[in-house]
This record gives C-alpha cells, sequence and structure tokens, in this order.
C-alpha cells in the first residue's frame, strides 16, 4: 500500500509540509497523509489509510461524490485540478480553503494521486503577520538611517551626510559653494570643569544658534567632538565669513557657562574652486580654523583657494 513512498526522504518533506497533503493509489485509496492534514481534520491515519474518500464521514455526501468523480477524472488524465473550497476543521470553524488535486504516472506505468489542500485564513494570516513584520523592518531600516543622519545629541546632521553632500556639490562641478567649519573655544575645559552633563548641554545650544542663523538651503553637521561644519550652496567666501561672524557672536551672546563665563567659538571659511575636490575645500576650512585657534580664539579666518588648484583625493 505504501508503494508510492518507498523513498523515505519524500516521506519526510511531504510530513513537515505545512500544509494538508494526502496521496492515494490507482483504486483511488488513502496511502498516506500527513501530519497537517491530521491536524486540519483532527482524524489519525489509521483512520483513513485505506478507505476512499467516499468512505470519509466528515465530508457531506454530495462532496464525497463529487471528489470520487474528479479523482477518476484526474487519475485517467493525469491533470491538474483546483477549487476554492470550505472545510470545517477539527476547531469546529469552517475555513476557506484552497483544494489542488493531481494525477501522475510513475515511470513503472503505476497511476497514482497527489492532493494539498491550503488553508486560505490561515495564509492570510501569515501575510498578514508577515506584512507587520516587513513593516517593522522599514521602520528600524528608516531609524537607522535617521540615526546615520541626524546626531543624536544635538539634532544636527551628522559627519556622513555632510561628506556625502561635499562629495555631491564638488562632483557637479557647476554648483558654487562654500564650507565654513567651527570648533567650541576650551571645551576640555569646561567637561573638566563643570562634568560631561554641562558640555552636553553646551553642545546643543551652541547647535541651535547655528540652527537659528543658518539660512534655507545651508547644511549644518555636527562633524565630531566640539567641531562643526557648515556647507553653504551658492554661496561665495564672503557669504561664508558673514554668516560666521554672524553665528561667532550670537554664540558668545546666548551660551553660557554655570559660572557666567560665556562660550566662545573658532571659525574657519573656504570657498570651492572650480575642478577640485571636495576634500581640499575642507582642507582649507580647517586650516583657517587652525589659523583662528592660533591667533587668539573667538575669530573667523578664511583661506582662499591657490591660483591653480589641483585637484586630489
Amino acid at each position: 500500500m505504501y508503494s508510492l513512498l518507498e523513498n523515505f526522504s519524500l516521506r519526510a518533506v511531504l510530513e513537515t509540509f505545512p500544509n494538508a497533503v494526502f496521496l492515494k493509489n490507482s483504486d483511488l485509496r488513502y496511502v498516506f497523509i500527513n501530519k497537517a492534514y491530521e491536524m486540519m481534520f483532527g482524524i489519525k491515519k489509521e483512520d483513513i489509510i485505506g478507505k476512499t474518500v467516499l468512505d470519509l464521514e466528515y465530508l457531506p455526501n454530495d462532496d464525497r461524490s463529487f471528489y470520487q468523480c474528479e479523482d477518476l477524472k484526474m487519475l485517467k488524465d493525469a491533470k491538474i485540478g483546483h477549487h476554492i473550497v470550505k472545510y470545517t476543521f477539527s476547531d469546529g470553524k469552517v475555513h476557506i480553503c484552497h483544494y489542488w488535486i493531481s494525477g501522475f504516472v510513475q515511470d513503472n506505468g503505476v497511476r497514482g494521486l497527489l492532493g494539498v489542500i491550503v488553508d486560505v485564513d490561515q495564509e492570510r494570516k501569515v501575510i498578514a503577520m508577515l506584512q507587520k513584520k516587513i513593516h517593522t523592518v522599514v521602520l528600524q531600516k528608516r531609524q537607522i538611517e535617521e540615526e546615520s543622519t541626524i546626531d543624536f545629541l544635538t539634532g544636527l546632521h551628522t559627519r556622513k551626510l555632510f561628506e556625502d553632500a561635499l562629495f555631491r556639490y564638488a562632483a557637479a562641478g557647476d554648483r558654487r559653494f562654500s564650507c565654513i567649519m567651527f570648533d567650541i573655544d576650551h571645551f576640555k575645559a569646561v567637561n573638566d570643569t563643570f562634568g560631561h552633563p554641562a558640555g552636553d548641554t553646551v553642545l546643543k545650544e551652541v547647535a541651535q544658534v547655528f540652527k537659528e542663523c543658518s539660512r534655507t538651503g545651508d547644511i549644518v553637521c555636527r562633524y565630531g567632538g566640539e567641531e562643526f561644519v557648515l556647507l553653504l550652496p551658492g554661496s561665495g567666501l564672503g557669504t561664508a565669513v558673514s554668516v560666521a561672524e554672524r553665528m561667532r557672536e550670537r554664540v558668545a551672546e546666548k551660551v553660557g557657562l554655570p559660572d557666567g563665563r560665556c562660550i566662545t567659538v573658532s571659525a574657519g571659511c573656504s570657498e570651492h574652486a572650480e575642478g577640485e575636490y571636495g576634500s581640499l575645500v575642507l582642507q582649507r576650512a580647517d586650516d583657517a580654523l587652525y589659523a583662528a585657534k592660533n591667533s587668539g580664539r573667538n575669530r573667523v579666518c578664511m583661506l582662499r583657494a591657490p591660483a591653480s588648484p589641483q585637484a586630489t583625493l
């Protein structure tokens, strides 16, 4: 009776299949049902093996006759048939199912019948669950992307976003832009004297000033530690210096320490020269910042591009 299942690996696959599976021999008697079939209809293998569909008491009489006639046709023609049907499962509830039946002929000429019953209601639940999981993954991915472009402490853009924007603007060639690099003066002393929470407050307040003083389209970023950098699209060096001076003055006015002393910043400005990589623009801004700090801090310095800039990485 089990000649159709002599291959043990096939039996193992069918047993673990999540949908109900059955096999019938050439006499249309059941020779195999899997565990999913048993659970679906609340029956045991020994209650169905060797029987035909006409013997299945859990099916209405009309259904038994219909399936027997269809089985004969599928077996004879070795074709595939399928229907949307309703079954009462072992849970007592009516489930909408997709019923597949296929006749086949083995190499030795023996005919058989393979059937699969898919619980559409359950599939819908699985799909809904998968959709929910996908939605969660999308939200997590979006959160990761936001975290990679927004600095968690200051709310400004991150160094990654700035460097991406710098590359795009420099690669475009026809986009005029300038850069400003800021550094909070004596910031290490703030942490050492008042503690890191006070230092974090200073960073957030300085960042807020930069937000308020920036113009529409300016890209304001926390570059790292106490360093900040701005990319000013469409602006030349003179505009960058003016923006930097306004921000420097506003920080000194609005940001203070617990002992009443004001916070100051130093800044370096540069302008993109045609044909050079963005890294050179940023390097000049950094060099100009270094000059501002060496000149006494709390000031803005600028550095012009050489007459014939050489593109470099």
